[in-house]
């Protein structure tokens, strides 16, 4: 199974964490600055030192605002990282004409996207049922340490028996070495039940490309409180598995 918007959101929960943020601080209307601070984070994310390494191992711009970015392969990215989340805030401030402080901001923002972590309607009921006779198995893209601590706070750790993160595999989806690591870790008697998640091309057409069953996750609307929830909840539009316990 993928994580992010698949079971969690997070382009949506990245943006109310923004707003929640922008008016912490006391930015005027802060719904009309919100764009532009994933705009100034994308600025400041193409322009640093690792971005090609790091967009190869599947990080994202919005997702480095609240990352810890200790990676063994990019060593020097963590240090880096902290000083990205400042510049980022700092500029947002200096633009919107606000009197705050950028550090602020930026422990502000963390504490805001960590309170936004909760899995999708249905999903962790999904995932319980699941794990009754099968192993879950989490792919994700992303930090090691952010995906891992999302997991933890979902409350979902408890039923996934192996997580495969990008920054640690070394490739991001749809990169065939990253599924060929997916793969290398089958037992004999082990066999993909399904594949799920929200992207065509990162999860579904890179399962059906090795023969795996999949479902593809999309439709959303607003659940009122800033964040999107799906039409359907996971249980509903994801069917049952045939297979017995020895699936992932």
């Amino acid at each position: 199974m993928d994580l992010d918007d698949t079971l969690l959101p997070d382009r949506s929960a990245a943006w109310a964490a923004v707003e929640g943020t922008l008016h912490a601080v006391g930015v005027a209307r802060p719904s009309e600055t919100v764009q532009s601070v994933f705009d100034v984070a994308r600025s400041h994310w193409r322009s640093g030192p690792y971005f090609e390494r790091l967009r190869d191992l599947g990080i994202s711009s919005w997702e480095a605002l609240w990352a810890d970015l200790t990676l063994a392969s990019v060593p020097q990215a963590a240090t880096w990282g902290q000083r990205y989340r400042v510049e980022v805030w700092g500029e947002v401030l200096r633009t919107a004409g606000a009197d705050a402080d950028r550090e602020d901001a930026t422990r502000q923002f963390a504490r805001h996207r960590q309170a936004l972590v909760r899995p999708f309607p249905g999903a962790a009921g999904f995932v319980e049922r699941m794990a009754r006779n099968h192993e879950v198995w989490l792919i994700t893209n992303g930090a090691s340490r952010l995906q891992r601590l999302k997991l933890s706070l979902s409350g979902l750790e408890q039923h996934v028996a192996r997580v495969f993160v990008s920054s640690e595999v070394g490739y991001a989806k749809p990169h065939p070495r990253f599924f060929q690591a997916v793969s290398d870790a089958f037992t004999r008697d082990q066999a993909v039940c399904l594949v799920v998640g929200d992207s065509l091309d990162g999860d579904v057409r890179p399962a059906l490309a090795r023969g795996w069953p999949a479902v593809h996750l999309c439709g959303d609307l607003d659940d009122g409180d800033g964040l999107w929830t799906r039409v359907s909840v996971i249980g509903d539009v994801v069917p049952p598995c045939a297979h017995g316990p020895e699936a992932s």
